[in-house]
């Protein structure tokens, strides 16, 4: 491989700021066999996957978009990583998510506008939120941060923005990987973990990633 291809590779390679411990280990491109283990990896649309993956003891699961180079595929930023705890959050919010997509091609057909942005805007745990706006028909899973001042999270460039195809395509590769690993579907996300404790789930870094003064 020429020098100008492996530095393009390493531009390509995923450079996330890490939030915490997940997003950190989801950055390894080339991690050893002894840390970092796929255990369910299929793509859901071309350059696009769904991987199961062990890191140290933790699973995750990234929805990630793929480059290829010299034959191989490797991971950009363009992606999430979730924890079966977030997974779990993301599934419970699909059949809302499905119904809104459905009014806005309605409202489409019909030149209608809502006007809100988003319309959508979900926590799924850590710094990750799911959200839909009217100008584009399909879903953006999508890292966020919080600016020093500011009074909510801001989206980072760290995510993945799927049409309302591919979120199609998505959902079944989710109940393929619940098929082979159904022990996922028993994770709960943590705001229900905590039971309704309020000084619990204000305290947690999970739930409230930024804070008190950023909801």
């Amino acid at each position: 491989m020429s020098v100008i291809a492996k530095r393009t590779m390493k531009r390509a390679a995923i450079k996330m700021e890490p939030v915490d411990a997940v997003e950190t280990a989801s950055v390894e491109t080339t991690p050893s066999t002894e840390s970092k283990k796929e255990v369910f990896d299929v793509s859901f649309w071309p350059g696009r996957r769904l991987v199961l993956s062990s890191f140290k003891g933790r699973i995750l699961v990234h929805i990630r978009e793929y480059i290829d180079m010299g034959g191989k595929e490797y991971p950009t930023k363009k992606g999430v990583c979730l924890t079966p705890g977030r997974l779990s959050a993301l599934r419970r919010r699909i059949e809302e998510i499905d119904e809104l997509l459905v009014q806005l091609s309605t409202n489409a057909e019909y030149n209608v506008t809502i006007g809100d942005d988003p319309l959508y805007y979900q926590h799924l745990g850590g710094g990750i939120y799911a959200s839909i706006n009217e100008k584009y028909h399909g879903v953006d899973l999508r890292r966020y941060w919080s600016p020093m001042g500011q009074s909510k999270p801001v989206p980072t460039r760290n995510g993945i923005y799927l049409p309302a195809s591919q979120w199609t395509a998505l959902k079944l590769k989710l109940d393929e990987l619940l098929e082979v690993h159904p022990g996922l579907a028993d994770s709960v996300e943590c705001a229900l973990a905590h039971g309704g404790n309020q000084l619990e789930y204000f305290g947690c870094p999970e739930c409230m990633p930024f804070g008190y003064d950023c909801l």
